[in-house]
């Protein structure tokens, strides 16, 4: 179990009153009667009834003395703290697909900064040092972030690229139960550049990445590999689960050009499976494999311009 500041301070409080009261009692018995007996008086009666009030009035002020030092110790010690670390301790989560933000930090540092800590004491000091500790951190986090953000992810869609992926493939994807690797490429994509503009070819490749970022998630992994062919990658899916999805999704996005155009561009997608032990090299060729021969299936099934 956890103590607190505060639960310390009455204590160590509590054990110094009491032996000081035990003390003060003792000492005071022993003199009390050895006055009374140098006065020749009576000592039984008075000697207990002095004994029996002193010893009311010491615990009533180490009461009260305890009662001050937990009131002071909470105000001046335990609150601050914790509201320092109730600041410090708000982690910001930020999701695979989006980048990192400098107003994450900033909010925090605002956070810490609206605390007026003032106590004058080795409190204070530690709050404004905490304050600069802060701010370098923050700044460092930020840089790294982005830094690992940039290099593992494709700017133009803000999807997860071949960098990501390989280190995923490396320290994530063998150690899943199952996974279902599934390769996806946008036919006609090269006609669209050439008879509209790349401008509207870009504009393909942006709403089949919208689209796919829809779908991620802790266990759906998406990724633009190159221009035209994305990756996605599914742990913990049976294989008909993940077709399922798949297929749905790609009757979502449909045709992905203008319905005047005199050919189709369209999204086209080929999978493996594995569960067990697998190798996920093995799986992504099969996929790849499996996304050519849909390819040319569906090639031969559109209108077409080579």
């Amino acid at each position: 179990m956890n103590k607190t500041i505060k639960g310390k301070v009455i204590f160590v409080t509590s054990l110094v009153l009491f032996v000081f009261v035990v003390f003060s009692i003792i000492v005071s018995y022993l003199f009390y009667a050895n006055a009374l007996n140098l006065g020749g008086g009576d000592t039984s009666e008075g000697h207990t009834q002095f004994f029996i009030i002193f010893t009311c009035a010491e615990i009533i002020v180490a009461l009260i003395g305890v009662v001050l030092c937990g009131g002071l110790a909470e105000s001046f010690i335990a609150k601050p703290l914790q509201e320092m670390n109730r600041v410090i301790s708000d982690v910001v989560y930020r999701p695979e697909n989006q980048k990192p933000d400098v107003t994450d930090y900033t909010e925090m540092n605002k956070h810490l900064k609206e605390l007026e800590i003032s106590t004058g004491d080795e409190i204070e000091e530690l709050y404004h040092n905490l304050q600069k500790f802060q701010m370098d951190v923050n700044e460092y986090i930020l840089s790294v972030k982005e830094k690992d953000w940039e290099s593992e992810h494709d700017n133009m869609t803000m999807l997860s690229n071949r960098i990501k992926f390989d280190r995923r493939k490396e320290e994530v994807y063998p150690f899943v139960d199952s996974i279902y690797i599934a390769c996806l490429d946008i036919i006609n994509l090269s006609i669209v550049n050439t008879k509209l503009s790349t401008q509207a070819g870009d504009s393909i490749i942006s709403k089949v990445a919208r689209e796919l970022r829809r779908i991620s998630c802790d266990t759906i992994h998406t990724y633009r590999l190159n221009e035209d062919n994305f990756l996605v990658v599914m742990c913990g899916y049976q294989e008909e689960e993940a077709i399922a999805m798949l297929t749905r999704w790609n009757e979502r996005v449909g045709r992905l050009n203008r319905v005047t155009d005199s050919f189709d561009c369209r999204v086209v997608w080929g999978g493996s499976y594995g569960e067990g032990d697998f190798s996920v090299d093995d799986i992504y060729k099969r996929a790849d494999a499996e996304m050519y021969c849909q390819k040319m299936i569906l090639k031969n099934e559109i209108k077409s311009i080579s």
